[in-house]
Formats: C-alpha cells, sequence, structure tokens
C-alpha cells in the first residue's frame, strides 16, 4: 500500500511539476543586431518563432513581459520586434526579452555587435557653438577666401567671397548635388575631420581641373601659422574602365558615380579643425606652366581662406546643419557627428537612459563667467538615488547636511579668491552605497570691466578690447595703448603689434593682419612684383603705349625711349643735326613744329575735346581704392560707372563771383549751361595736389552720388544738397552743387540775432533742425558719416528748405578757428574740434552716432543764433584738454531761455556712449513735438 501510494505521489510530481510546466517553458532564440540599427527597424518576426506558436499567435496577441527596462524595443501583437530607441552596447550589450503568447512563453535573446565608430564621440576639441539664428542649410562653418591672380593678359584679378549658407553658392546645379549626394560633405566621424569631395560634368570646370593635372597641380596645401592641421587639397583623374586606384574613391565615393563617363576629376579637400577658433590658412600653389581654365588665370599669387566656427541651431547638426539630433534630457548635440554630452544623471548614446550620480552645479553655470565680489549659487542634486543622507563639504571643511532630500542650494556672497577650493557633494543612498562629485572654484578675474587688486579701476577699454584684472585693456590685433586707442605704428601690426610688415614699395600695411594694399605698379602677398610687360598702374589694369623697345614704367606708364626714339610713346624720330649744319637752321623747323602743335592742343582743349572726356575705368577704379580704404559701405554701394555718369564739360562752365575761400579750395557761383538752359550752381573746387583735399574732394562726390542713386535720382524731397554734375578732368576739379540763394545757416542765425537782439529760440527754426534730421537719416540708410554736421555745412534754399552740405570739404573752403589741426604724429588734418564726439576726437572714429553728437552742437546753435561753442570759456582747445573736459562730464553751457526739452534733447545727444545717444529718427520726433508746443505757446501770446 505504501508502495502503490509512493508511486502515486510520484506520478502526480512529475505530471503537477515537470509535464505541465513544459508546456509553458520559455523557448530561447538568439537574434544579433548591429548596435548602430536604426530606430524603427524590424528585428525579429513571427516566422521566427516554432510552428505551434505561431499558429497560437494568429489567435493570442504577443506581449513583452521583461528584460528591457529601458524601453529599447517593441513588440507589436504580431509578434514583430522593432527597435524603438538608440541602442549602445557599452551600456547594456544583451536584452533577453520575456515574450508572452497566449499561456506560453519564449524569450528571445538579442546581442548586439560592436559597429565601426559608433556610438559617436563628443569631441570638445571641435565644439561648435549653438547658433539661434541659424537653419538648414547654414555651414556648420563660415568660409572667407581671398585670391589674387594674374590673368594672361597682365591684369591683376582679386576678390573676397564669404559662403556662410548654401544660398551663397551660385549654382543651382551644384546646391542641388550637395543635397542629394551627401558624402560629397562629411563631418561625421569623431575625429573633427571636415571631408569634401567634389566632382562635376561642366564642361568649364573639367576644363580647369585638366588644366591643373597637367600643371602637375595635383596636390597642395593650406597652412596656419600657428602649426595647427593643414587643409588639404587632391586632384584625382579616374578613367572609366579602369581599375579603382585610389582608396578615397574606393572609400567614399559611390562606385556609381566614379564609373559615370562623364566624371574624370574629383578634388578632395579635407582638414582636422580640433579647435574651436577661427583660423586662417595660407593655401601654397605651385605656379603654372600653362593658363589655367576660361579666365585664363596664368598663376594664383595667394589664396588665403578663413575658417570660422558658426554652429547649427540647436538639435540640428552636420556641415549643412540638415541632420536631426537624438539627444534627449537637455543633452548638448555635437555640430560636427551628433554625438550627446549627457548632462548629470543620464547615458547611452541618446542621453535617454537613467543613472545613479550626483552632481554639484554652479550659477552662472560657466566657471569663466564666474567673477571676484559676484554671488554664486551652488546645487547639489542627486539623480535616480534613493537618498538617506546628502552633505556638502567646503573648503575650510565646514559642512552643510540633508536628510532624505535630492538636492541642497547654498549662496556664497561676494565671493573672493579666499572662498576658491573644492566642494565636495556626497550622498549615501538606502543601499549604504556612497556617490561623490567635487567642483573646485576658482575665482581669478573681476567683472569684464573692472581691474586691480581690488577689482575696483574701471578699464574704459576701446575697440572691443577685453579688461585683465592684472594687465588692463587687452588690445585686439592692430590696437595699442593703455585704452587700445592707438592703431599700431607704421610697420607693425597683429597682438600687441609685435609683428613687423612685410609689405613693399609704399603698400599699405592692415594693422589687423598685415594684409597689404599694393600702391599702382605692385602686386603679390607682399607687394614686391611689378606688373609684367606692357602693364602698369594700380593692379596694372592699363596697358602700356610705349613703341620701339621703350621700357615702361610700372608705376605710371611714363616710356623710357632708346635712341633715336623719343616722345611721350617713343614714337617720334630724334633728328640729330649733322655738325656742319648751323644751328638755327636746325631749330627753326623744331620750333615751328612745337608751336604749330601748342596752338592745335590749345584749339582742342578750348574745344573740350581733350579736356571732357569721361574718366577712364583706371582712374575710377583708382578712386574706388582710395574710398575702400577710408569708407569699404560708401565704396560698396556705388554703381560701376558711377563717375562717368555725372561728368560734365568743362567749357559749359562759366565761374562767377566768389562764395567761399580757404586755403586749399574755393567756392564759386557759376552758370552751367544745360540743354533746358542756363542754372546757377555752386562750384566748389580744389588743388588735388594735395592729398587730403584729393580724398575729401572725391568722398563728397561719392556720398553725393550714393545719395542720389539711392533716391534715384528724386532730389525734390531729399534734405541733402542736390549734386548736378562733376568736372574731374580739367586742370581744376569742381563738384556742381545746387545754388542756395539764402546761404548758410550760421549766416542766416547770426543776421537774425542781430537784427532782433537775444530774442531766444524761434519755432521756425527748429524745422531746419527736423530737415537735418531728416538728412542724417538718408545718410544712416547708407551707413555714411557726414564727419562735420554744424550750422556752417547747412545751406538754406530758396524755398526755405535746410540741407546738409560739404561732406568732406568744410575744412578746407572755410578758414576759420573753428578747426583745429590734430596733433597726433604723422597726421595733417584740420578738424571742427568742438563738435566732434569724444570719440573721434580720441581714436579718429566716425559713424552715424559721433554725427547725432554734431548734431546736438548744432542745436545748440540754433538755440544761441549762431555763437561760437566754447568750454571753460575758451574757444581755442588742444586735443588733449578737449577730451580731459569732456571725460569729466563737463558739456557746453545751456543757452539761458532755451526750452528744457531742447536742453534734454542736446544732453542726450552728448552722451559718452555711442549706442546710448538717439537716432535721428527719435530726433525728429522730439523736435516735431518741441516745435508744436513753441508754436501753440506763441499762438496763445498773440491771442492774450
Amino acid at each position: 500500500m505504501a508502495e502503490n501510494l509512493q508511486a502515486l505521489l510520484l506520478v502526480c510530481f512529475w505530471v503537477v511539476f515537470l509535464q505541465i510546466p513544459c508546456s509553458a517553458r520559455a523557448q530561447e532564440l538568439i537574434v544579433s543586431v548591429p548596435e548602430n540599427v536604426a530606430v524603427g527597424k524590424t528585428i525579429f518576426t513571427a516566422s521566427r518563432l516554432p510552428r505551434t506558436q505561431a499558429g497560437d499567435k494568429a489567435e493570442l496577441p504577443c506581449a513583452k513581459m521583461e528584460g528591457d527596462p529601458h524601453g529599447r524595443f517593441n513588440v507589436t501583437e504580431n509578434c514583430t520586434i522593432v527597435v524603438a530607441n538608440p541602442l549602445d552596447r557599452s551600456v547594456q550589450p544583451v536584452y533577453l526579452l520575456n515574450i508572452r503568447i497566449g499561456v506560453q512563453n519564449t524569450s528571445v535573446k538579442i546581442e548586439l555587435t560592436d559597429a565601426e565608430g559608433y556610438p559617436p564621440v563628443y569631441n570638445e576639441k571641435c565644439e561648435t557653438p549653438v547658433n539661434p539664428d541659424g537653419k538648414t542649410g547654414d555651414f556648420l562653418y563660415s568660409l572667407a577666401a581671398t585670391l589674387e591672380a594674374v590673368k594672361t593678359d597682365g591684369t591683376i584679378w582679386s576678390g573676397k567671397g564669404t559662403y556662410t549658407k548654401l544660398s551663397d553658392i551660385g549654382s543651382t546645379r551644384y546646391r542641388t548635388m550637395l543635397y542629394d549626394d551627401p558624402w560629397m560633405l562629411h563631418t561625421d566621424n569623431s575625429d573633427c575631420n571636415i571631408r569634401y569631395i567634389w566632382y562635376t560634368d561642366a564642361i568649364n570646370s573639367l576644363v580647369t581641373m585638366q588644366d591643373l593635372w597637367y600643371n602637375d597641380i595635383r596636390h597642395f596645401t593650406c597652412t596656419e601659422e600657428y602649426k595647427a592641421p593643414k587643409i588639404f587639397f587632391e586632384v584625382i583623374l579616374h578613367k572609366r574602365g579602369e581599375n579603382i586606384t585610389s582608396d578615397m574613391l574606393k572609400q567614399y565615393v559611390p562606385e556609381s558615380v566614379v564609373e559615370d563617363k562623364t566624371h574624370n576629376y574629383f578634388l578632395f579637400v579635407s582638414s582636422v579643425y580640433s579647435t574651436t577658433e577661427t583660423k586662417t590658412y595660407n593655401c601654397e600653389i605651385p605656379n603654372f606652366r600653362k593658363p589655367v581654365g576660361s579666365a585664363p588665370w596664368a598663376n594664383i599669387e595667394y589664396l588665403d581662406i578663413e575658417v570660422k566656427p558658426e554652429g547649427c541651431p540647436a538639435g540640428r547638426y552636420g556641415f549643412l546643419c540638415d541632420k536631426t539630433c537624438i539627444c534627449k534630457n537637455g543633452a548638448r548635440c555635437h555640430g560636427f557627428n551628433g554625438a550627446c554630452k549627457c548632462p548629470p544623471g543620464w547615458k547611452g548614446v541618446a542621453c535617454d537612459i537613467p543613472k545613479q550620480d550626483v552632481s554639484i552645479t554652479t550659477t552662472p553655470s560657466d566657471p569663466r563667467h564666474i567673477y571676484i565680489s559676484a554671488n554664486v549659487t551652488f546645487r547639489c542634486t542627486a539623480h535616480h538615488v534613493d537618498v538617506t543622507y546628502m552633505s556638502v563639504r567646503y573648503p575650510n571643511a565646514t559642512e552643510k547636511v540633508g536628510f532624505g532630500v535630492t538636492k541642497i542650494d547654498f549662496v556664497v556672497p561676494n565671493i573672493q579668491p579666499t572662498n576658491n577650493g573644492p566642494y565636495t557633494c556626497q550622498v549615501r543612498d538606502t543601499r549604504g552605497n556612497t556617490l561623490n562629485s567635487t567642483f573646485v572654484l576658482n575665482v581669478t578675474n573681476c567683472t569684464p570691466d573692472k581691474k586691480g587688486a581690488e577689482c575696483d579701476e574701471v578699464c574704459d577699454c576701446l575697440h572691443g578690447a577685453s579688461c585683465g584684472r592684472w594687465v588692463g585693456c587687452v588690445c585686439p590685433p592692430g590696437w595699442t595703448g593703455t585704452r587700445c586707442q592707438t592703431k599700431c605704428p607704421h610697420g607693425t601690426y597683429g597682438k600687441d603689434c609685435l609683428r613687423n610688415c612685410s609689405c613693399q614699395n609704399g603698400a599699405n600695411c592692415n594693422p589687423s593682419d598685415g594684409r597689404c594694399g599694393c600702391t599702382d605698379g605692385w602686386y603679390g602677398k607682399n607687394c614686391s612684383k611689378p606688373c609684367l610687360n606692357g602693364r602698369f598702374g594700380w593692379r596694372c589694369q592699363q596697358k602700356c603705349a610705349c613703341n620701339n623697345s621703350a621700357t615702361c614704367s610700372n608705376v605710371d606708364g611714363s616710356c623710357a625711349c632708346v635712341t633715336p626714339w623719343t616722345g611721350r610713346n617713343c614714337d617720334q624720330w630724334q633728328t640729330i643735326a649733322s655738325r656742319d649744319e648751323p644751328l638755327l637752321e636746325s631749330l627753326i623747323p623744331l620750333g615751328s613744329l612745337v608751336f604749330l602743335v601748342a596752338i592745335v592742343m590749345a584749339i582742342l582743349y578750348k574745344t573740350g575735346i581733350l579736356s571732357c572726356s569721361a574718366p577712364d575705368a583706371g582712374e575710377e577704379e583708382k578712386i574706388l581704392f582710395e574710398l575702400r580704404r577710408m569708407e569699404q559701405d560708401l565704396a560698396q554701394s556705388l554703381q560701376p560707372g558711377w563717375l562717368g555718369r555725372w561728368e560734365k564739360k568743362v567749357r559749359h562752365l562759366t565761374p562767377g563771383p566768389l562764395i567761399g575761400e580757404g586755403m586749399f579750395g574755393q567756392v564759386r557761383k557759376a552758370q552751367l549751361r544745360t540743354p533746358r538752359g542756363e542754372l546757377a550752381v555752386a562750384a566748389k573746387t580744389v588743388r588735388v595736389e594735395d592729398s587730403q583735399s584729393y580724398r575729401d574732394f572725391y568722398r563728397e562726390a561719392a556720398i553725393l552720388v550714393a545719395v542720389h542713386q539711392q533716391r534715384n535720382d528724386d532730389c525734390g524731397e531729399s534734405n541733402i544738397v542736390r549734386l548736378v554734375g562733376l568736372i574731374t578732368k580739367s586742370t581744376e576739379k569742381y563738384i556742381l552743387l545746387e545754388y542756395a540763394p539764402k546761404g548758410d545757416l550760421l549766416g542766416f542765425l547770426r543776421r537774425i540775432r542781430n537784427m532782433n537782439g537775444e530774442e531766444g529760440l524761434h519755432g521756425s527754426l527748429l524745422g531746419y533742425a527736423v530737415d537735418i534730421a531728416q538728412a542724417l537719416q538718408e545718410l544712416g540708410r547708407l551707413r555714411i558719416a557726414h564727419r562735420d554736421v554744424a550750422a556752417r555745412n547747412v545751406l538754406i534754399t530758396a524755398h526755405d528748405v535746410a540741407k546738409l552740405a560739404d561732406f568732406g570739404l568744410a575744412r578746407d573752403v572755410y578758414v576759420t578757428t573753428q578747426y583745429v589741426r590734430r596733433d597726433s604724429p604723422g597726421a595733417d588734418e584740420l578738424l571742427p574740434l568742438t563738435w566732434m564726439a569724444l570719440e573721434s576726437i580720441e581714436t579718429g572714429e566716425y559713424t552715424c552716432q559721433s554725427d547725432v553728437w554734431s548734431f546736438g552742437v548744432l542745436l545748440w546753435e540754433i538755440a544761441t543764433l549762431g555763437q561760437d561753442p566754447c568750454y571753460d570759456g575758451r574757444t581755442q582747445l588742444s586735443f588733449r584738454q578737449m577730451v580731459g573736459i569732456l571725460r569729466q562730464g563737463k558739456r557746453l553751457a545751456m543757452p539761458e531761455g532755451c526750452p528744457d526739452d531742447l536742453c534734454q534733447l542736446m544732453k542726450e545727444c552728448w552722451r559718452d556712449d555711442p549706442d546710448e545717444r538717439p537716432t535721428p529718427g527719435e530726433i525728429e520726433e522730439k523736435l516735431l513735438q518741441l516745435r508744436r508746443s513753441l508754436f501753440s505757446h506763441y499762438e496763445m501770446e498773440t491771442v492774450v
């Protein structure tokens, strides 16, 4: 009986504990996938289930039971496993999913295999900024290329192109290629490597590539002066049908592209850009053996490439900012490869897997922005930890303790170097584990505008200079002085002006980067190369006219004749009289010839045939070059042929009585013959032998032309004096302006004062100020500074409209004590000192904001009816004295009886910080309000 019972129990045990579970025991299946498998990819389907389970799943849905704590996979009802979130083998290499199908369980073991280059590494050496204004198609790095090349005709071609976004590329077809062929532009790596591969089937480009190849220019490099990694260029020739020999072609270019019969040449460009700073590379391009391309170019003198990190908008990466980041939980996305920089408490390729962690952070978060005397907030935080105990230990060994809390905040006020040292956050969890994090505080800097041991001295640096605690102003390249107020001395440039310029033959040296601005007849990186034979002038644009083996000057084109040739172009035979001929016989024919030529030349000059030709392109280019050196915005606003379109014939001008006269020029009332009859004009002239006068003449002409271009030559509503024409090809050069019969505003004001005495401000006079405010708005739209806004430079028309005049010549045509000669070495310039803004006196810098300061002085002149502005009762002040007075906060004394609102407006115009001064538009609005109130007050007095 006992034996039967034992057998029965054994059977029951077998049935209950072995037989029944076997029907539901998990079947283990193994799946191997690369760790970089894309999200949304199916890695397992029901077809891999055992047959019985595959049948069951048709009736009962599948469900994921366990084995995936962080939600890396989704299991559908039909037993399909799909990747739900990015995988990372370094976090979890194996997943054992338990899937339930009805009453049965199946285990799917997912093994992650290593993928080369994955996950991407966040390389801080080439970390790019986040660009909040960026968008898809913007470049991760902006590129600025400066090129100078010699063309086959001997002329010099130079230019600069800046590329910050895809739309900057002129070719629509090429832009499409970059989108369609993402392999062409590659940054998807952890080594800060930028790789660019270019190919084309356009005939002109293929010809250029072929020319480079047969000139043996197949490799060249661009280097940065501080031994940064280079930019490498390589031209590869591949003929269809041949084996691919280039490793780069094999590795990076699709075979279909390589085997396309139209693609023979490929250009590879690569560089490791392991820096976060802007770098300039100088490219060493070998000399050509024959011309290259359709330009055609005989040689490239220099090619400089500036690379500047710009960054992508948040959530984007790649060189075109066209790829989407996967980073979560506030992680930062690397602009190169999309790698995520996880914040504390997170891990994984997308920073979406919780991690037990502790952190200590500060506000401000960037240690570079923590300054002496500031208040700093520290925060100790536990992430995904069951905390029992938390403490913060200060450098002085004191502690702050909390129980059961996940964060502790504490403030260190008025932080000093004595507060420096380690701040340690320690956390203990419910299992007894301890986690630590330490932040080492090292505060040594004052706030950006302070210096000194106590950080109580003001730096007051100029030109964007930074302020060091111990050294004071740290000047940007090109500037020096205690406040960075002085440009580098002649012959030096760069940081602290420590580098010597290499410019030759009188070239200008840019104090910032040492780039040379060549004078006439020279070219090259250092302006050391003369124009090639047969060319002369600026950029070798002009062709020599010398004949008979004469030598042509590369500077001015003058000819050095060889015997027996003579004449301007060496095209006249020099007759040598025999010794037995009487001297008189040999001289008489020559004298007659000279006399005849002189008569013919005089007739041609009088008729204007010689004197009235329009300026040639070379002259216009030379003038533009001078303007670019003074004001880049002004030069860029001029349209081609700007000088010639305004040229008038000197024979049509009849000068009249003198209106104004100075050391270097005159203003006359004149009559100009036009198709509509005689027109009264004001003719301004200078003697161009003086270089400063020459620059001022063309600056004024250029501004007036630019203003009229903007207004499409409709000057009826303009408050800038109307330009009538220019005369530049005669001995005396003229600017022809509309004639203002009421003269200048200063004389007008003084006549009122002499007639009425000190009656005070007339509301009607503010109308003139409104007119000039509108004129300044016109100049502001063109980004042009007048430099000499004053009552003497405002003209009153017959219709009682005030117009701004004298763009650069006022200092020459008026000789008064209102102009002072600059006392700095090497400067020879008369300046309107008491009208000038503080920054203009200190640095010689003129802006639209400095014109606002001068406008404030103009208001003072109106309020005083033309008195001379003076400080401390002195009308004659040196530059140093003027700076000292203004730096003390002293300004012109407010006129007696001047309305409070007008006084306040003057003071606003004279603020030290240019950015705090009102704009011309704001000035106009305030003046109109003041004018209305003055008229209302006048009407009330009249009624009473």
